[in-house]
């Protein structure tokens, strides 16, 4: 599949993903942390299809991928399972780190667990 093709796919991934955070929110953005979590997604997998067009900064797409997980399974209301799918259909699109698939699903993985930690202290 070539850049143009997979740029447009997660570009449809973050549109979707954006009418879940609608959808689970009720449309509110800055009610309660899941709020501000979910919305994140959206933002995240925005970056997910930039660094896509500009294969570049493959590690940041792995974040982006992992912060759509942590948000889809480490959030109140857990398993949001249509984050937890779109994440997964993100993956094989973001360039991979250092052409490694086990490096990207270690960087998402410690992205997740990072953010939840993260935002739980701050609070």
């Amino acid at each position: 599949m070539g850049r143009t093709a997979r740029f447009l796919a997660a570009a449809f991934d973050t549109a979707a993903i954006g009418v879940l955070a609608w959808t689970e929110t009720g449309g509110r953005f800055a009610g309660t942390f899941t709020d501000y979590a979910l919305w994140g997604s959206v933002a995240a997998a925005a970056i997910c299809a930039l660094v896509i067009l500009v294969e570049s900064l493959a590690a940041l797409a792995w974040i982006g991928v992992g912060y759509v997980l942590f948000a889809g399974l480490l959030t109140q209301g857990s398993p949001h399972f249509g984050f937890v799918l779109l994440a997964l259909a993100l993956a094989p699109m973001v360039p991979r780190p250092r052409g490694s698939l086990s490096l990207g699903i270690g960087i998402a993985a410690v992205s997740a667990v990072v953010s939840r930690a993260v935002i739980a202290f701050a609070s």
